[in-house]
């Protein structure tokens, strides 16, 4: 019995290891944002470092990863998201005698800072009354494609044989 725990356990474990994902690091991301208030749902291209304003919130993208296409799908992105409006205030009350409201700023907090998986939007998401913002995919810029060479058939010479005679004269026309 204590043989078939162990040989289970490690066999768990085995397989465990074979599907565990590996990532590759991309560059920008693809998020999807929600207005609750609309219904409208918007595709954002994020960059690393290039933060994006949608609505209210400027998101920041800050990592993100993705598996590669032979394994199981699956995109991570670590986001940064604040509010570009007037902090909510508790009541109506504290409204009016409100003389100064703090938009965000370093002495106030983001909305969410973490990780955002795209195989389980409801992990790990923004709590916001007005957006949901979720990750779709992460990508890589395009590689650049270098113009295509004139290349030529395997009879016709690539230079010419003999190069110009530098003691020759050129012959007047």
């Amino acid at each position: 019995m204590i043989r078939f725990l162990a040989a289970t356990a490690l066999g768990l474990g085995l397989i465990g290891a074979a599907h565990a994902a590996t990532y590759v690091q991309k560059d920008r991301a693809t998020l999807r944002a929600l207005d609750k208030i609309t219904g409208r749902s918007t595709d954002i291209e994020v960059k690393v470092g290039e933060p994006v304003v949608f609505g209210s919130l400027k998101v920041e993208l800050k990592a993100c990863y993705q598996t590669p296409p032979e394994e199981a799908p699956e995109s991570a992105a670590f986001l940064q998201i604040h509010s570009t409006q007037p902090v909510a205030v508790e009541t109506m009350e504290a409204a009016v005698d409100a003389s100064e409201v703090a938009t965000t700023s370093d002495d106030n907090p983001e909305l969410f800072s973490g990780w955002m998986y795209a195989s389980s939007p409801g992990l790990s998401a923004l709590e916001h009354p007005v957006y949901d913002v979720w990750v779709i995919r992460c990508t890589a810029t395009d590689p650049v494609k270098l113009p295509e060479r004139n290349t030529a058939s395997s009879d016709e010479p690539m230079i010419d044989d003999e190069p110009p005679s530098l003691d020759t004269e050129p012959t007047p026309e």
